[in-house]
């Protein structure tokens, strides 16, 4: 199976949305340079929304996981030595070199992290030089794409993830100059200034995440399946002005922000609820739907029930194992993938043991029905929340709440966005 058909396969399975904004990338060979916030699931969201095959440049060290070779060979991974664990040398970063060279030469795409590490922070690491000597030393060339991932909820199934490619950053002036300390510089500068508007990555740690909180705020759809484009912008748009602020203002808008949060959580509301007219016609045509969707659902949760053991199994595991930010989705998914399969065995032996290996059949076409039904529950989970919105509609607080959201919009005009 190819890389773009793995990651297509489990990207749907981990995803509930994928979405790729941005010009196509250009003919030709590329280097596809990413920021890295989510782990595994990074190159294999950017590999599911990618429209080439790309080569893929992965730490050494992950041919040491067994059960990460497969993934590794259908994604064509190109192994490279980091000083950091230990074992580089200059001939083993000029072979991984050669190997990337050699598949730019022919054509070939090739993309890779140049933070050079999966993290949690809220700007982007500093850039190892790696991008940059691989593209001044390319025999070939090559247009350099930066991307940037954003998810609605990195660590969470079934949410949301955005790949936004950006142009290609120019750097005619610097090809010839072959990769001397200051040209890598300079090219390096370029590349970080090219990824940070195309993510969710800012150097002001507070600034940044009051201006996430902002943004969510304004969503228009649940998390699962915001518009994270939207997103992206509001929060770029946002972070300039919020840098003018003083900070009497910056504790009155967070405390603002804060207040507004805590009512939602009370009241189970999503924000795009406050405010909704859920007129007679919408609700009319809402009605029939969200029956038959709450009918199936009923009818699904049985064999929904049997997937929660391993899926609850492999979200203790990822949360006892890791505090890193970046790799719990890459433990669920992880595990995930290996206690199905083997739980789904174990019911059936049980069933066959008990009731005749007939009934073997019975656990797996019940846990697949529960993986096909998936997003008829997630249709049905959201016509629940939809009733919740109903009938908190005339809640008191509502109207201070929208008068908030005008002021908010009259202080802001980038959340028009």
């Amino acid at each position: 199976m190819t890389a773009s058909r793995t990651a297509g396969f489990l990207g749907r399975i981990w995803f509930r949305a994928l979405r790729v904004e941005g010009p196509a990338l250009p003919p030709g060979p590329c280097l596809i340079l990413l920021n890295h916030p989510n782990g595994l699931l990074d190159p294999l969201a950017a590999a599911a929304l990618l429209d080439r095959r790309a080569g893929w440049l992965a730490k050494a060290s992950l041919w040491k996981i067994v059960p990460l070779r497969p993934f590794l060979a259908a994604f064509r991974a190109i192994p490279v030595s980091r000083p950091r664990d230990g074992g580089a040398t200059p001939e083993s970063i000029q072979q991984s070199f050669r190997q990337v060279h050699e598949r730019l030469a022919r054509g070939g795409s090739v993309a890779m992290f140049p933070e050079g590490v999966s993290h949690s922070g809220a700007d982007l690491a500093p850039l190892k030089t790696g991008a940059a000597r691989i593209a001044l030393s390319c025999p070939v060339p090559l247009a350099i794409i930066p991307a940037g991932l954003v998810y609605g909820d990195r660590a969470t199934f079934r949410h949301s993830v955005l790949l936004r490619l950006g142009e290609p950053i120019a750097w005619g002036d610097l090809a010839g100059q072959g990769p001397e300390p200051g040209t890598v510089n300079t090219l390096m500068a370029r590349i970080r200034a090219a990824l940070q508007p195309l993510t969710l990555h800012a150097a002001d740690v507070r600034r940044l995440a009051l201006a996430q909180e902002v943004a969510w705020l304004m969503a228009e759809a649940p998390g699962s399946r915001a518009d994270l484009e939207a997103i992206r912008l509001r929060v770029q748009g946002l972070l300039p002005p919020l840098t003018l602020l003083s900070e009497e203002g910056l504790c009155a808008l967070e405390a603002r922000v804060q207040a507004v949060q805590a009512w939602l959580r009370a009241k189970g509301l999503r924000p795009d609820q406050v405010g909704h007219p859920y007129a007679g016609a919408e609700v009319r045509r809402w009605l029939p739907g969200a029956a038959l969707r709450l009918a199936t659902a009923a009818a699904l949760l049985l064999p929904g029930l049997l997937c929660w053991p391993p899926y609850r199994l492999a979200g203790w595991v990822a949360e006892h194992f890791t505090d890193e930010g970046d790799q719990t989705a890459t433990l669920k998914l992880l595990g995930g993938l290996l206690l199905l399969p083997l739980w789904a065995a174990a019911l059936s032996l049980a069933a066959g043991f008990r009731w005749g290996w007939g009934a073997a059949l019975i656990p797996p076409l019940a846990l697949l029905m529960a993986g096909l039904g998936l997003p008829i529950l997630e249709r049905a989970r959201e016509d629940l929340q939809a009733i919740r919105g109903f009938l908190r509609r005339r809640d008191p607080a509502v109207p201070d709440l929208l008068e908030a959201r005008r002021r908010l919009l009259e202080a802001f005009p980038e959340l028009n966005g």
